[in-house]
């Protein structure tokens, strides 16, 4: 077949005048089809015709990826995506029919370019009845049909299949919301555009697309909500794994992807299915999705948090701010720790210390824990104490101890590894008064506030201990109580109600012994004009 040379250097100096970077001018995003997209698919043009004739005058076919071979003929102009008039009809297309393959763009979007290889021709058609050609909105462009040519004659074609030197075409500066490749029958009134009998008369071929389309309008975001947006669960910090939940939505293009970042930096993405063989090749709505943000990994302090939707074009949302304080961090070990005796030989000790400056958190209490020195047995649970301290610690008995004091900040951090630790240690004997005992098992302290006795015990780690009590009033029993309580962790607290006057004038006399030992008991003599 001859081909338009006319037709063809038109071509050239489109491809020539328009460039990658023209064509790709954001914001845009590129459609691809057949052998110009992945896997050759086509998701974007449909073929449609307005013949009502039975059986049509005019052939789809859709052979994507074009693989047949030969310069020209059936198979050629039959590939990829092509429209034919079909052959050995006894009538031709009647004036206005058209068929072909349409690419319309999505609502909110422009065709700007189109990148495509292609094979448009007629033969024995020296009227120009039939019109093969790209048309954007209807109109032909420029250099994309035989009709031009100044050699249109019997045949004519623009382009050509792959492999056979037709070249690929580039079109820039469109703006237009619909591309057709079609064959339009513009015979004049009462006449006919003749179909082939061995051979199409026309064809229109298209091998492989990329439309490049523009999208000016950009992405919105919802609201954001959850812990992460918040003021702050853990006393106004955040800390741990927190999430915030969005959903962004976008005409056009559709919705790519969301990114949270903190301080500038990507922290977590949300990637929306997107299929660039579509039309719209994202989706327009990205429905809730949750984010979340280890808060370890950025440093205790002050952050800026950022929201950011971005569509397949390259638009971006309104950036949603917000600022958080993280506190991940336990306090600092306390400072000058020290254990003071509350009276000679006892096993009780008035623990205090400084707290750390420069903490981001405030600290807003103490824990304590008491431990062999030696490590040979277990430690105590631990106890709570005020922020600042002091605190009244009993140990177990005789011999040496660790007492561990470590703090905890508003947002719930705290740590034993930052632990302070001072050693104490109990004489094995005593000679008596507040705290003694005669044996090594138990020992007991008294407190006598108004009118109630508060007996506390400490020994081994575990067992069962009897308490009593007994008031002397010149010589007499004026009151006694008792009970049977079980050591939890080596301590025991009893309260005992007492009588007025027992409280202001017998002679009270406290002792506790272990139920699986013999003469094993701690006694204490206090009157209430003591020195206690």
């Amino acid at each position: 077949m001859r081909r338009c040379s006319a037709t063809i250097a038109t071509m050239l100096a489109l491809v020539a005048s328009g460039s990658a970077a023209s064509a790709l001018a954001a914001p845009s995003y590129q459609v691809s089809a057949c052998n110009s997209a992945p896997e050759a698919a086509n998701n974007s043009w449909s073929w449609a015709t307005n013949d009502p004739a039975q059986p049509s005058h005019y052939a789809e076919h859709a052979s994507c990826p074009y693989r047949l071979g030969g310069a020209g003929g059936t198979a050629d102009q039959e590939g990829g995506l092509s429209t034919t008039d079909a052959l050995g009809l006894s009538s031709g297309a009647t004036p206005g029919t058209s068929a072909g393959w349409t690419f319309a763009a999505p609502a909110g979007t422009t065709i700007t370019g189109i990148t495509y290889e292609r094979y448009i021709g007629h033969q024995l058609d020296p009227f120009n009845d039939w019109s093969p050609a790209l048309r954007a909105n209807g109109v032909i462009v420029p250099g994309e049909t035989c009709l031009d040519s100044s050699q249109n004659g019997e045949t004519c074609a623009v382009g050509g299949p792959p492999g056979t030197g037709g070249e690929t075409a580039t079109i820039t500066g469109l703006a237009a919301h619909e591309l057709s490749l079609s064959i339009v029958c513009q015979a004049p009134s009462g006449d006919e555009c003749v179909t082939g009998a061995t051979q199409h008369q026309v064809w229109a071929a298209m091998y492989g697309a990329t439309v490049t389309l523009a999208d000016p309008t950009s992405p919105t975001l919802s609201a954001p909500s959850g812990a992460l947006w918040g003021s702050g669960e853990a006393g106004g910090f955040h800390k741990g794994t927190e999430s915030v939940t969005v959903a962004a939505e976008d005409v056009g293009a559709g919705v790519a992807n969301i990114v949270l970042s903190a301080d500038g930096r990507p922290m977590e993405t949300y990637t929306a299915p997107c299929n660039f063989t579509f039309p719209q090749p994202c989706p327009s709505s990205t429905g809730t999705q949750t984010l979340t943000l280890p808060t370890t990994q950025l440093s205790d302090g002050h952050h800026t948090l950022t929201l950011v939707a971005s569509d397949a074009a390259g638009n971006q949302s309104t950036i949603a701010s917000h600022e958080i304080t993280v506190e991940n961090s336990a306090p600092g070990p306390p400072v000058g720790l020290s254990a003071t005796p509350t009276h000679t030989g006892s096993s009780t000790f008035t623990l205090t210390w400084s707290n750390p400056q420069g903490q981001l958190a405030p600290i807003t209490a103490a824990l304590y824990q008491v431990c062999p020195a030696a490590g040979s047995a277990s430690c105590s649970d631990p106890g709570g104490a005020p922020a600042a301290g002091p605190v009244i610690v009993a140990v177990p008995g005789p011999g040496g101890w660790s007492i561990a004091v470590w703090l905890s900040n508003a947002a719930g951090n705290a740590s034993p590894a930052n632990a302070a630790r001072t050693n104490v240690v109990v004489p094995s004997s005593q000679s008596g008064g507040p705290g003694s005992g005669h044996g090594a098992k138990v020992h007991v302290t008294e407190t006598l506030r108004r009118r109630e006795l508060i007996v506390h015990v400490t020994g081994p780690a575990s067992g069962r201990v009897r308490v009593g009590f007994t008031g002397r009033l010149k010589g007499k029993i004026v009151a006694s109580a008792g009970t049977a309580r079980s050591l939890k962790h080596g301590r025991l607290t009893v309260m005992f109600k007492l009588g007025p006057r027992t409280a202001a004038q017998a002679l009270i006399r406290v002792s506790a012994k272990l139920d699986h030992e013999t003469a094993v008991t701690s006694t204490l003599a206090r009157h209430r004009h003591s020195s206690r």
